[in-house]
């Protein structure tokens, strides 16, 4: 790693502004603010400094960021693949619907997926990937009770996306989309049965005040990321651009760590057992897909990614098999 002292005799102090992820999430103040503010200062002797805003914060809706950071407009900025997918259907495929049970394997995905990923960004949108930024699980909060996949058949449900939007119509659901910041209402006079959103997530907005029933079948885990403009990345100098891969790491790391700690303590959270940590503690219902019901749902699963596929093409689907899908065991068909 690159000392302080060979860093200040090469470059100029630096200093970064940056747009993180929502500042309600446990990640933007357990991981984020952190990495920001004291560890990558304190890393290079002061030398590089940064100014964090959360999304609210800054105005920004979230599907603009790619086109914010290539432009310059967003020097450093995180944004949701979900959410920028309208951008590329490329993006689609780090966090496919229903192929990560946990997070474990969504991190191995990930993982193998995100060289891909970095190349696309860098060639097709002029951004310089830094980091992946993972969410707990987005499972449902429903008004009434859920005890099987027959239960979500004909409810509305809030959805963030078009590949979640594809999901919950595999399972006999009708699909609305809604800010999150409006879920709250809908739920209470009826104009939604349930939402999709992380686990976590739902904790900390308090949705357990209007819907009591937790189903935990993950539909996705809102994977996300850190990146700057390729222009501007290319103009720091080699010491600069050494630490900040080698930094960036650190903070991704640490991301799928406490994420990974946030998913377990927000359900017992959510149920009201003992080791709840970091959110409220609530009591509510909750139930699990069986395993036959998982089997069940494999080919829906494979049909909403096959789709995917047609979409991005035969390329993207090549590419896709050959990391992600390897890292599952999964092969889709080529468009």
């Amino acid at each position: 790693m690159l000392t302080c002292v060979a860093l200040a005799e090469s470059v100029p102090p630096m200093h970064f502004n940056v747009i993180g992820g929502g500042s309600h999430n446990y990640t933007y103040r357990s991981v984020e603010l952190p990495f920001w503010n004291s560890t990558l200062p304190d890393s290079s002797g002061g030398m590089l400094t940064a100014r964090v805003r959360g999304l609210s914060e800054s105005g920004l809706k979230g599907p603009e960021m790619v086109r914010l950071i290539r432009s310059g407009a967003v020097e450093i900025g995180m944004g949701v693949f979900a959410f920028v997918a309208g951008d590329d259907p490329f993006f689609e495929g780090i966090d496919l619907p229903g192929m990560a049970a946990d997070i474990d394997t969504a991190h191995r995905v990930s993982s193998a997926f995100k060289p891909v990923l970095s190349q696309r960004m860098a060639e097709h949108h002029g951004i310089k990937l830094l980091a992946t930024i993972p969410y707990t699980a987005q499972v449902f909060f429903c008004r009434s009770p859920v005890s099987s996949l027959e239960d979500l058949k004909g409810r509305k449900i809030r959805v963030r996306g078009r590949n979640m939007s594809d999901m919950v119509k595999a399972l006999g659901g009708s699909p609305m989309t809604l800010p999150f910041a409006e879920v709250i209402t809908a739920m209470q006079t009826g104009v939604i049965d349930c939402a999709v959103t992380g686990i976590g997530s739902g904790n900390a907005a308090r949705w357990y005040d209007v819907a009591n029933h937790l189903y935990n079948l993950p539909v996705d885990w809102s994977i996300g990321f850190y990146a700057i403009g390729l222009k501007r990345w290319q103009a720091f100098p080699e010491p600069v651009q050494r630490l900040l891969e080698e930094h960036s790491r650190v903070l991704e790391d640490r991301a799928w760590e406490e994420t990974a700690k946030e998913n377990r303590f927000a359900l017992a959270c959510n149920i009201g057992t003992p080791d709840c940590q970091i959110h409220h503690p609530a009591q509510m219902q909750v139930h699990t897909p069986t395993t036959a019901e998982r089997q069940a749902l494999q080919q829906a699963v494979l049909s909403i990614a096959n789709r995917w596929g047609e979409r991005c093409g035969a390329h993207c689907v090549e590419r896709w098999n050959a990391t992600a899908g390897a890292a599952l065991g999964v092969n889709l068909q080529t468009p």
